[in-house]
């Protein structure tokens, strides 16, 4: 199980959900629709263009697609490295 810290959504338990890997890419939409291997790709897929994308606890618990914006109801904030949050031009935090 791999995952990127640098990215997560939290969830109404408040668990962070991290940006899962899987075979050496991030996955957007359920049906796998793109595989970006850049975190700051994938960022913006889920941040700004309202896509889902895979995420996972730290202790492999609870791996699923989420989704932040619309009609998401699991994730209710987000976690994102300053950095990347600076290359997005968005906050580095933020909640639904």
């Amino acid at each position: 199980m791999t995952y990127d810290t640098r990215f997560a959504l939290i969830d109404t338990d408040g668990d962070a959900r991290f940006a899962h890997i899987i075979d050496g890419t991030f996955q957007i939409g359920k049906g796998r629709k793109r595989s970006p291997t850049s975190i700051a790709e994938f960022a913006r897929a889920i941040l700004i263009e309202g896509e889902d994308g895979r995420f996972i606890c730290s202790d492999g618990r609870k791996p699923a697609v989420l989704k932040f914006s619309g009609r998401a109801r699991k994730a209710v904030a987000y976690r994102l490295d300053q950095t990347i949050a600076d290359s997005l031009g968005i906050p580095a935090s933020g909640t639904r």
